[in-house]
């Protein structure tokens, strides 16, 4: 009797010791696989062409933070469909998931296990509801990387072999114009030609000169040199240097005022015009004038830097002048009001200039010193 309630006893104990280890087990499994069966979660939706690796269970990474798992692969419904990706995602993430978060697949480590991992979107995008469907990036596989390298490498062997065709005619060419043989050759060879193009480009460096100075003569003569100095078309260095004058100005950003890249005034922009031309109000003097300066960033194109910056600083006068009256300064006195588009050159008599952003526009205020 006592032998059979030993072997029960020890059939107790290991069955005891069994279920002990599967609940111990279940139990590591949950917190290795970070399951979040017990805490709150919310379900996003992405969809790429091919999910290779990719099963559930499979890691979800929020700017490298773990945030949740794979929790199912939907399979297309017909051939050619994309697969959909069920992420299961923790709740307390939830703010930072957005309805622009991008989700794409990664691979992480040296083994290339496969995560999905989620950019994050803009700040003021609504953030992703229960369900939603992100978007995505189509993952890139190795093959078609070796592919498109493959292709760069055999355009770049045709351009090579190109270039050094190319090469060698240009010094069968140079070499036959050092022999004085074609046209070219005998051009270089004979003096007289030479001497005749010395003279002719003198004579065009001579009648550009005069042109300039006529030029010049015509923008400073009344009634012309009226439109010239609204728009501020000649010395636009110089309109910025008054050393006899008191300069007083305001600075904003174009971001302040303008459309991105433009010359239209946001709402916003309006607004802050408001403001500076209440200050002019209080601070002009009847014999005060005024110039509108716009800059860009040096780096730019400097043709399309020119001609954007005088837009917006005419859009500014216009607006100033049209809206406000800056350009009167009493009974049948009018106050002149210059436009100046500096483009992405710094004025050379400019100060402090490095404290002030690229994008910007002053509105400065000269008033003569008696």
């Amino acid at each position: 009797m006592a032998q059979a309630m030993g072997r029960w006893r020890m059939l107790a104990n290991v069955g005891f010791a069994v279920i002990v280890l599967a609940v111990a087990a279940f139990g590591l499994m949950q917190v290795a696989n970070r399951r979040w069966q017990t805490q709150p979660t919310f379900h996003v939706r992405a969809q790429f062409p091919s999910v290779v690796g990719v099963e559930p269970g499979h890691r979800v990474r929020f700017q490298g933070i773990d945030a949740g798992v794979v929790e199912r692969v939907v399979p297309p419904s017909r051939p050619g469909d994309p697969v959909e990706l069920v992420l299961r995602i923790d709740e307390t993430l939830h703010r930072l998931v957005r309805e622009d978060t991008t989700a794409r697949i990664a691979v992480e480590g040296m083994i290339g296990a496969r995560v999905v991992d989620l950019k994050p979107g803009e700040p003021d995008a609504p953030a992703a509801p229960e369900g939603a469907l992100i978007r995505s990036e189509a993952p890139t596989d190795l093959a078609d990387l070796m592919r498109q390298a493959g292709e760069s490498l055999r355009k770049f062997d045709a351009t090579a072999t190109e270039a050094r065709s190319g090469l060698e005619h240009l010094a069968a060419l140079a070499g036959e114009v050092r022999a004085g043989k074609g046209s070219l050759g005998k051009l270089i060879q004979d003096d007289s030609v030479y001497d005749n193009l010395v003279a002719l480009t003198r004579k065009g460096e001579k009648a550009v000169e005069t042109l300039d100075d006529d030029l010049t003569a015509i923008k400073q003569t009344w009634p012309i040199s009226r439109y010239f100095e609204s728009r501020a078309y000649y010395e636009r260095d110089l309109v910025l240097y008054r050393p006899g004058a008191l300069r007083e100005s305001r600075s904003l950003t174009s971001e302040e005022l303008f459309e991105p890249g433009l010359a239209v005034l946001t709402p916003v922009g309006k607004t802050r015009l408001d403001e500076v031309a209440r200050w002019f109000r209080k601070t002009s003097r009847q014999k005060s004038e005024v110039v509108i300066a716009a800059f860009t960033d040096p780096d730019a194109d400097p043709d399309l830097a020119d001609a954007l910056t005088q837009e917006q600083a005419d859009a500014v006068r216009k607006y100033l002048v049209d809206q406000h009256g800056i350009g009167s300064a009493g009974w049948f006195r009018s106050r002149k009001v210059a436009a100046v588009g500096f483009g992405g050159q710094a004025p050379r008599l400019a100060e402090n200039v490095d404290e002030l952003p690229a994008r910007r526009i002053e509105i400065i205020l000269f008033t003569p010193q008696a």
